[in-house]
């Protein structure tokens, strides 16, 4: 008698890890967030609101990557929006091509807040390169990431990339440092959203009053 010994699709042996299923879920929760505000009209709050889960969910998303990859993630935050880093070689770069951890610009009239717990950090007025100088003063920050400082400044191969640099850090181990408060608001507006990361990695998105 021939027997026929079955053989399974690699898929079906391995399965997805829990990580792997999350990283889908978060993506698709984005997407169909994008299709709901398309969709129909948001008042301000509703905006507020929306686009502080949609940090949440980025942050989520790239924290994860970070411990799937082994990799050290960043966020830089400007006045009128964010965008996600990756450490290579001890220099910062922002992520070129991927359409979901691409620098993000906030809607007309929105802006951030960024508190941290060594220092509140006001953004308002300042440009991206008047927050890296700030933050270079923040020793107990750089001391405790000694390892992730950047190379020389006139490193030419690093160009624009050397100057790069993240306020908040998304571990491979899936600690986030330092923990910190985004609050997104509009000015005249009451209501305003506050994101919440701590050293575990939890995060939390609350309504707060400017």
């Amino acid at each position: 008698m021939v027997r026929h010994n079955k053989i399974r699709p690699v898929w079906q042996q391995q399965g997805f890890s829990l990580i792997e299923l999350l990283v889908v879920v978060v993506i698709v929760s984005i997407l169909f967030t994008y299709t709901t505000l398309a969709i129909r009209g948001t008042s301000p709050e509703e905006l507020i609101k929306e686009e502080a889960r949609r940090l949440t969910r980025l942050v989520q998303l790239a924290s994860e990557e970070a411990i799937l990859r082994g990799e050290e993630y960043g966020i830089e935050v400007f006045v009128d929006g964010y965008r996600f880093l990756r450490q290579s070689d001890g220099k910062w770069f922002a992520f070129e091509g991927d359409k979901i951890l691409r620098e993000r610009e906030l809607p007309s009239d929105m802006e951030i807040e960024l508190q941290t717990e060594e220092t509140d950090i006001e953004i308002s007025n300042l440009t991206s390169s008047a927050i890296a100088k700030y933050l270079d003063q923040t020793s107990a920050l750089e001391a405790a990431l000694a390892d992730t400082t950047l190379g020389d400044d006139d490193d030419e191969e690093g160009g624009e990339e050397s100057k790069v640099k993240p306020q908040i850090y998304l571990l491979s181990n899936g600690e986030i440092t330092p923990e910190f408060k985004i609050r997104f608001y509009i000015l005249g507006v009451e209501a305003s959203y506050l994101v919440n990361g701590k050293f575990d990695g939890e995060l939390t998105t609350q309504a707060s009053e400017l």
